[in-house]
């Protein structure tokens, strides 16, 4: 014959059957506060770098690495940048000179 439970297990089983109220927080999916590639922003912090790379761009604007890459290729293939030296994990970029 089982003995009797202990305050502690009833305590267990109590909150157990309870409900318990959790707080969810939203997931957003790839949202990214974007900027436009032309914004004169972007362009005057490009100015004052020595050396444009992808990490620079997203930590000073916070945005995803991934989107500062395709701003910073979007601006290559535009002439507004040009690419310097890449290798397989980092590309770096410097304004293009006005003729």
């Amino acid at each position: 014959m089982p003995g009797k439970k202990s305050l502690k297990k009833m305590e267990k089983t109590q909150d157990a059957e309870a409900p318990k109220e959790e707080k969810k927080k939203e997931k957003i999916i790839g949202s990214v506060d974007a900027i436009n590639a032309n914004s004169p922003e972007l362009l005057d912090a490009m100015k004052k770098m020595k050396a444009v790379t992808p990490p620079a761009i997203a930590s000073q604007f916070n945005l995803k690495v991934s989107v500062a890459k395709k701003i910073l290729e979007e601006l290559n293939t535009k002439g507004t940048i040009k690419l310097v030296a890449h290798t397989n994990n980092l590309r770096v970029y410097t304004l293009a000179k006005a003729n």
